[in-house]
């Protein structure tokens, strides 16, 4: 069974909502993600409670 994050959208179409994404055997989420709304792309984030956000990317 693989471990699952909510991690937010930020900017872009979905900013504000979450995507719920599987985490990979070293517990990292996909570096990318290629949603009806655009693609957005993985940001670590120190100093909060994510981790992670995903920032949309208007030039892929």
């Amino acid at each position: 069974m693989f471990d699952v994050a909510d991690i937010p959208l930020v900017d872009g179409p979905a900013d504000g909502r979450t995507a719920t994404v599987e985490l990979d055997e070293d517990r990292m989420p996909p570096q990318r993600l290629e949603l009806e709304e655009g693609v957005y792309e993985l940001e670590p984030v120190a100093g909060t409670t994510a981790p992670w956000l995903y920032r949309w990317s208007p030039e892929a």
